[in-house]
């Protein structure tokens, strides 16, 4: 599993939309779909991204690393 399918996981169980996402850590609509496609946010975007969505560093890590 990547990480943007993690996010956007969470995003869908949450009810909420990427663009609600965006508006949150400050980027465009247009930017977090690209980020969303290419599986590119930086550590610094992942951090705000777990903040804002309440995601366990820990858990995300381990549902990512069992699917590799």
């Amino acid at each position: 599993m990547k990480i943007a399918e993690y996010i956007l996981e969470v995003l869908n169980s949450q009810e909420r939309a990427k663009s609600w996402l965006a508006d949150k850590i400050n980027i465009s609509k247009q930017a977090i779909n690209y980020k969303f496609k290419s599986n590119s946010f930086t550590g610094e975007e992942v951090f705000k991204i777990t903040k804002v969505l309440n995601i366990n560093l820990e858990e995300m890590r381990e549902k990512i690393e069992e699917e590799l």
